[in-house]
């Protein structure tokens, strides 16, 4: 009895040990939130814009994308030259709202404790669907200690095999905002996240089955030159909004969408319809002299009739059938918005805009295919994204 009363005791005892010893790490654990009166803190309110819930439509209703994950990055400064001193994970709780809903506001306590009362510092968020950190290599693009304000970009990660396919599928989101902690107390802001991807989509129907006695076995909508692989995180605070660096300049790369067309696509009344994401592009020079005004070399690449154009390809990717699209620049009223209809002038050539919507068509009118040779597509540019629907990536 008294070994087995002696054994108890003992562990009666390391028992206590143990509960001592963790009650003492837990009073000696830092507690990260809580306020300190006497350090310099700063509390972020991100404003999703109103575009920020039109989200990306996969098939299927239940198949709705919003983002997914939020990244704040902290620069020591606000010139080009400024580094990247933190990054830190936003909760983002649009991750509970259902089917989308807004998630208007988000707060977020600055974890970084590093600041320097009455020096300016540049916040930097980026909002992510699932598809773009792996296409953009973020978060992990810009490097602690090392990335400055200037080098904040979206770079295509082609090391890692990711194509044009990739950027049409990903949706990003950027915003900054400086501000300049106090000696104490709390310094707040509003970061407003915008797209900094553009999106393009198409709505057609009474397709013909055949050009001039040739199939048609696709429809893409191109754009004049090889898409653009990067762009800032956020809009930068002059200069052009664009990054005029193509993934590879070649015929491939100009493809925005891709419509693989089946035997019933063919009807007077079957509409098929898909879209994508792309990054910021220059308008097209109409003459040489003006390419070289702007800097520009190559007049077969930057020299163009059009911005955007759809077309009719064979099944070896042979072009049947090509119609420019134009973008109307005032209000169409519902006997012309996205119906093919003809309109003599030019305005082809525009840029394509981070934020802003090309709807070619529309769910609810889309563009019947013009039968006569050199007929064009007139289409109502969106700034700002101002349209309510989705982007479908049905095949």
């Amino acid at each position: 009895m008294n070994h087995r009363f002696s054994h108890t005791l003992k562990g009666m005892l390391l028992f206590l040990t143990c509960l001592t010893i963790a009650g003492c790490g837990q009073e000696e654990m830092p507690t990260p939130d809580a306020p300190d009166e006497h350090k310099p803190q700063v509390v972020l309110t991100f404003s999703a814009s109103s575009g920020l819930v039109t989200r990306t439509q996969l098939p299927g209703t239940d198949n709705l994308q919003h983002v997914q994950t939020m990244q704040l990055y902290i620069f020591d400064g606000t010139g080009d030259d400024a580094r990247c001193v933190a990054s830190e994970v936003v909760d983002w709780t649009d991750l509970a709202a259902p089917q989308g809903k807004p998630t208007v506001t988000k707060k977020h306590e600055v974890r970084y404790a590093g600041f320097t009362p009455g020096k300016p510092y540049t916040f930097l968020a980026v909002g992510m669907d699932d598809c773009s950190p792996a296409t953009y290599g973020l978060p992990g693009a810009v490097v602690l200690n090392q990335t400055k304000l200037a080098d904040a970009k979206a770079v295509l990660d082609m090391v890692g095999g990711k194509d044009r396919n990739d950027i049409a599928a990903s949706e990003l989101f950027g915003g900054s905002l400086v501000l300049t902690p106090a000696t104490a107390g709390q310094v707040t802001g509003t970061i407003d996240l915008f797209r900094r991807v553009a999106g393009v989509m198409g709505w057609f129907k009474n397709l013909p089955k055949q050009v001039n006695g040739k199939d048609v076995a696709s429809l893409r909508i191109e754009l004049y030159k090889a898409q653009n692989k990067s762009i800032w995180l956020t809009k930068p605070q002059s200069g052009a909004d664009v990054i005029m660096e193509p993934i590879v300049e070649n015929d491939d790369n100009k493809i925005l969408v891709k419509i693989d067309l089946k035997d019933t696509d063919f009807g007077p009344e079957t509409v098929v319809s898909k879209g994508s994401y792309v990054l910021p592009m220059i308008a097209p020079f109409a003459t040489a002299d003006e390419m070289t005004e702007a800097g520009y070399t190559d007049e077969s690449i930057y020299v163009k009739d059009y911005t955007l154009r759809v077309v009719l390809a064979a099944a070896d990717g042979t072009v049947l059938q090509e119609k420019r699209v134009k973008n109307n620049d005032t209000e169409m009223d519902d006997t012309m918005g996205g119906t093919g209809i003809i309109i003599p002038g030019d305005a082809f050539r525009f840029p394509i805009n981070a934020n802003w919507f090309y709807p070619i068509g529309r769910a609810d009118k889309p563009v019947i295919w013009p039968e006569e040779e050199g007929s064009n597509i007139v289409i109502t540019v969106c700034p700002n994204w101002d349209w309510k629907g989705n982007l479908e990536w049905a095949d």
